[in-house]
């Protein structure tokens, strides 16, 4: 105890001497209250480590996963560089809906059907969290189509947000159908290990769960996500 109260000392000491000179950083508090006084009481925090292994690096993971899990991982830390992605849907829906002039409704029934090649890439933070990844999008005829590929790292979960701006340029968002709107879909999160049906293979990137009626994806009678991509140098 003697020793230790004399190395509490040194430190406030020092402390004191470096005052408006240097900012020293420490790996702990050691004013552990944060009443700008080491005293006994910080001992708590102190003892509360003590017997434990301290400065060592953490242990590395040895999750190996899915391929998938890999490829988005990869993706997001840059191990790999996504040169573009080849999205093809075709949506289905129906809701009731009025015509002017008539007080009854109609069965609407809606179909979109839309592909193409997304190539403009940036590795962004999403605008919904502290999350980050490649983010890919599409200004072309028929409207902007955006996507991000994921990451949030205070939850650990991985996510698609995307636009679908073909249901914003044909007006069914705003009449109810394929989840009220084109703008955004945020849909799923989940941690690892990712759901059975989430998967890569040669045909492309496979999430058959997790969509809500809120994600355009949720109406997609087939919806086929293709990327492609090369190793970072």
């Amino acid at each position: 105890m003697k020793h230790l109260m004399t190395l509490l000392a040194l430190v406030v000491a020092v402390t004191a001497g470096a005052q408006g000179t240097t900012i020293h950083e420490y790996p702990w508090n050691p004013d552990w209250n944060n009443d700008n006084f080491v005293g006994s009481s910080d001992l708590t925090g102190f003892l509360s480590a003590f017997g434990s292994e301290f400065g060592n690096p953490p242990e590395p993971c040895d999750y190996d996963g899915t391929s998938f899990e890999q490829w988005w991982s990869s993706a997001i830390s840059g191990e790999i560089i996504i040169d573009s992605l080849f999205i093809e849907f075709q949506l289905l829906d129906s809701n009731e809906v009025f015509q002017p002039g008539c007080p009854e409704p109609i069965m609407e029934v809606a179909e979109v059907s839309w592909s193409g090649m997304l190539e403009s890439l940036g590795l962004m933070n999403s605008p919904f969290g502290n999350g980050q990844g490649p983010g890919f999008w599409n200004n072309g005829n028929s409207g902007a189509h955006f996507w991000i590929f994921n990451y949030h790292g205070l939850t650990g979960e991985y996510s698609i947000i995307s636009t679908c701006g073909i249901l914003n340029q044909t007006g069914y968002a705003g009449d109810g159908l394929f989840g009220g709107t084109g703008n955004w879909s945020i849909a799923p999160g989940v941690g690892l290990p990712f759901p059975e049906d989430w998967y890569l293979d040669e045909d492309g990137i496979h999430i058959e769960s997790g969509w809500s009626e809120n994600n355009w994806q949720y109406y997609a009678n087939y919806l086929h996500i293709l990327p492609y991509w090369h190793y970072a140098e």
